[in-house]
């Protein structure tokens, strides 16, 4: 059974999902979260705005996603590889064994400060479909915009000062544009904007030790496969001030002929577009499913 896994990024979380973390971390892991977010039982994380903010929602996604990896890796078959969108690429390294998962979550704490400290004011991102990408990139460089994600050849994310996403918006729809998604996001992420983030970020990594890992991390800005720690870390860093090519990635994870695709963490997007690029392998979310035995019985549903 070749098992391919894709973790999620920012933007589909919800307050269900925190209730989840709430109620079911424990442990190491649980006191590792509380130093973090120190309010997170106090009921003020809950709502859409507070979700939204980089230094919540980074450390609460990957929470997520570890709890849900923890309870299910001991039941499925050893990954052929994983892949990770944006901040889900430090889920991919976690789950493959590039660091613990509470020395994960306060790397993914230190991430978000440091790309809030990056770039002052206020920014956000915005999914443009229907659009081809030359037209996209030149009307976002007139707004002070950046092209930060290329899902597929006519969906792309912008990235920028919000201001830049407001005045963009009409001419996007006005040269053809099918839908205009704004994402639960409040940073310029993957733009030259973090350039000191990225320089910062890879240096807290850089003294981390070498070793090989479980399964190789495919890359979110190329889709390369590292199999060994250094350069799954190299590319954490280099991520975050650079643009990614998700649509590569999932082209990557494509041509190593999974018998299913896996997606771990909030909502279920990137598991739409990993159909829409090859619908003749089965791919769901976690969510899809009301319980983890769901999720195995459709793996295993699909090893034949």
């Amino acid at each position: 059974m070749r098992l391919a896994l894709l973790f999620s990024g920012q933007g589909g979380q919800t307050p269900e999902h925190w209730r989840q973390v709430d109620h079911g971390v424990a442990g190491e892991l649980r006191a590792a979260l509380l130093r973090a977010l120190p309010t997170i039982g106090e009921g003020r994380l809950a709502s859409p705005e507070m979700l939204a903010r980089n230094r919540i929602a980074q450390p609460l996604i990957f929470v997520q996603q570890m709890m849900s990896w923890h309870r299910l890796r001991d039941r499925l078959p050893r990954p052929i590889c994983a892949a990770g969108y944006s901040l889900g690429e430090m889920a991919a390294c976690c789950a493959a064994g590039a660091f613990s998962a509470s020395d994960g979550l306060a790397l993914c704490a230190e991430r978000a400060a440091l790309m809030d400290a990056a770039a002052a004011g206020e920014h956000g991102m915005l999914a443009v479909l229907g659009l081809d990408e030359a037209l996209v990139a030149s009307l976002a460089a007139e707004a002070g915009l950046a092209v930060a994600i290329r899902n597929a050849p006519r969906h792309l994310v912008l990235a920028g000062p919000r201001s830049g996403i407001v005045s963009i918006s009409d001419r996007l729809l006005a040269a053809g544009a099918s839908r205009l998604v704004p994402l639960a996001v409040q940073t310029p992420s993957h733009t030259p904007l973090l350039a000191g983030a990225a320089v910062a970020f890879a240096e807290r990594l850089a003294h981390m030790p070498d070793a090989r890992l479980a399964f190789p991390v495919l890359g979110a800005v190329d889709g390369t496969a590292a199999r060994t720690v250094r350069p799954a870390l190299a590319a954490l860093g280099r991520q975050i001030a650079t643009p990614l090519d998700w649509a590569a990635c999932l082209q990557s994870v494509r041509e190593l002929q999974p018998d299913a695709v896996l997606e771990i963490g909030p909502g279920n997007a990137l598991t739409r577009l990993f159909v829409e690029l090859a619908p003749e392998i089965p791919a769901r979310a976690c969510d899809d499913f009301r319980s983890d035995d769901g999720i195995v019985h459709w793996i295993e549903s699909c090893a034949g």
